[in-house]
């Protein structure tokens, strides 16, 4: 009888129909980091399970040798394709050349054709020994394959290095899974191990199949479920590790993760959260849940975007890498936040994985939303500001000209001494009503700004207004950002407004703040107690004033976004020499005025502090 069968010959068939079942679910996970090495490794194992199935079940001697040929070709391959496999997992895929793979592949090929052709070199001689079940075939080894013995364990050695250390620098799923992976190669590397010194409890090569039983189980049950990881007694494992796991693990990077503010999440190539930190769980209302090895979609369901699933978001694969900004989302409990996510391949592609930092910028994108709002607010009043000035300038300079035209007839009709006094009021009109649209116009919201230096504006506005003998001093040299047009505006109501109040030999000034610059004139200055009121429309000392002039100015100031104060200039005229006025005016004023415009982002940009011009 050619087949027989034994106690050994169901569990090595199942160990190799196992072997191929879990190459199988491997080869699916592709292109997940070192998968295929690894269904390459469980194919070697198969085969060598398949082996020892017809040593230990055929009275034939030539299939018996050629079930130890089969034997040795997925001995000989197992430990270069776990080597290989370690080197992709553990991140050195780069490290995988061509010639390194020629180097590691070619020389278990050749063994394997050797050991299935039975030559010499790989198996001495075999020898028949006569025993209660008959003859029974003995294959002793020849050189090549003792090296390569040795070979074969050394490589399996650098590929216990390479998972030990990963082991002891990665957390969570990634460390369990790592352990797993470590466990099994030791297992069947002691397996080996005890086989070839003649110390195993199963005959020929059967040892290493049969433990492949066990692992190969465990191996299934976790390709399904990340969670059939959690039988691992890491914990019990870390404490025998002692010191050294604590010098090799990155503890601080672990603790930043765990306690930084950001969302941070694994991703593995199919979808499934492999590693969560605690405020990632808090984002997406998962405290007290257990979320990883589930599928993300399961955890964050595409219904709760409010602007619709974002691009990121792939309900097929699970996400893509990008960075991502703005994504709004409705919590359970009816409020709404918002979220910038960053998604990174962890390796060449996605399908290596992801990780994903989520980000709450829900207060920032609130700020953002109110100034929106306050822009169309401000888009809406300047539009109204535009019509009022339409008004003011269409149907009131009309009923003006009007009235210039009838009162230009009553002069020559007539000789009335009421004729100059209705000419001046017209004027007075005609004034009001150019202020008043200046006034509108003025205080609608910069838009188109340019680099403007202060000196060069306020020197073109000094030489289009009627200052008579009044004396201009630029001491700054200060570049800031605004409207040139209504700066140029702005500084000839101030140099105005110094030549009316501080007469025509006045002096004024112009100079730089840390964070603005000033305009002062060594006249008698604004009484103190008129100071918080000089900015309001109308507010005149003046008869003949419209009292607009410094109403203009701060809407000119405030459209910028500065500030302005009144205040004492330091060179202004001696309270007991100002005349004029009442003598609480005079007690209350104790020198020339300065206004003082302020503002964030002024005064961030200087040139060279320039020395004083003097314009006449």
């Amino acid at each position: 009888m050619i087949w027989q069968v034994t106690g050994l010959t169901l569990p090595l068939a199942v160990s190799g129909a196992l072997g191929l079942v879990v190459a199988a679910a491997v080869w699916r996970e592709r292109p997940k980091t070192g998968s295929t090495w690894l269904s390459v490794a469980a194919l070697a194992v198969a085969a060598w399970a398949f082996g020892q199935v017809i040593v230990v079940s055929n009275g034939s001697d030539s299939l018996r040798l050629f079930g130890s040929g089969l034997t040795v070709a997925g001995m000989v391959f197992t430990p270069p394709l776990w080597l290989l496999f370690s080197l992709s997992y553990t991140g050195h895929g780069d490290r995988v050349s061509r010639p390194l793979l020629a180097v590691l592949l070619l020389e278990p090929t050749i063994l394997g054709a050797l050991a299935l052709s039975g030559s010499d070199l790989m198996f001495a001689e075999g020898t028949l020994a006569a025993g209660a079940a008959g003859a029974t075939l003995f294959v002793k080894y020849g050189p090549l394959l003792v090296v390569q013995h040795a070979y074969g364990y050394a490589l399996l050695f650098v590929s216990e290095f390479l998972l030990f250390r990963m082991f002891l620098g990665s957390r969570n799923v990634f460390r369990k899974r790592t352990f797993f992976l470590l466990v099994l190669i030791v297992f069947l590397h002691a397996c080996q191990f005890l086989s070839v010194a003649g110390l195993s409890p199963t005959p020929y090569q059967t040892l290493t199949p049969l433990g492949f039983l066990l692992f190969g189980t465990l191996s299934l049950l976790v390709i399904v479920s990340f969670r059939s990881l959690e039988f691992l007694p890491l914990q019990r494992v870390m404490t025998l590790l002692g010191r050294h796991s604590k010098n090799l693990t990155p503890i601080a990077r672990e603790r930043a993760i765990e306690e930084m503010a950001t969302g941070f999440m694994v991703l593995d190539h199919a979808g499934r959260i492999v590693d969560i930190n605690p405020m990632g769980k808090r984002i997406l209302a998962r405290e007290g849940e257990r979320v990883v090895g589930k599928r993300v979609q399961s955890v964050i369901p595409p219904d709760i975007f409010v602007d619709g699933t974002p691009s990121f978001f792939d309900t097929d694969g699970g996400a893509t890498g990008g960075r991502f900004t703005g994504i709004w989302i409705e919590t359970p409990e009816g409020d709404q936040r918002c979220f910038d996510v960053l998604v990174t391949s962890l390796g060449d592609d996605e399908a290596a994985g992801l990780v994903a930092l989520i980000h709450d910028v829900t207060e920032r994108e609130q700020r953002k939303r109110k100034l929106r709002d306050q822009n169309r607010e401000l888009k809406r009043q300047n539009e109204q500001l535009e019509d009022f000035a339409g008004i003011v300038s269409h149907d009131l300079r009309n009923p003006l000209t009007v009235a210039d035209g009838h009162l230009e007839l009553i002069e020559r009709e007539t000789d009335s001494d009421h004729v100059d006094p209705a000419r001046d009021a017209l004027d007075r009109m005609r004034e009001i009503v150019d202020d008043v649209l200046t006034l509108a116009r003025s205080g609608q919201s910069v838009s188109d700004t340019e680099r403007v230096r202060l000196s060069e504006v306020a020197t073109e506005a000094w030489d289009t207004v009627d200052t008579k003998d009044a004396t201009l001093h630029t001491e700054c040299d200060t570049v800031i950002e605004g409207d040139r047009t209504r700066l140029r505006q702005m500084f000839e109501n101030l140099f105005r407004n110094a030549v009316e109040h501080g007469g025509p030999a006045v002096t004024v000034t112009v100079g730089g703040l840390p964070n603005g610059f000033f305009v002062e004139d060594d006249g008698p200055g604004i009484p103190e107690g008129q100071r918080a009121d000089v900015f309001a429309e109308g507010f005149t000392t003046d008869e003949d004033g419209t009292g607009f002039g410094l109403a203009i100015i701060r809407t000119i100031v405030e459209a910028h976004g500065w500030e302005i104060t009144a205040s004492d200039s330091e060179d202004g005229v001696p309270a007991s020499e100002v005349s004029g006025g009442s003598e609480d005016e005079r007690r209350s004023s104790s020198g020339g005025a300065r206004f003082e415009i302020v503002g964030e982002d002024l005064g961030s940009e200087r040139g060279v502090p320039k020395s004083r011009t003097e314009i006449s």
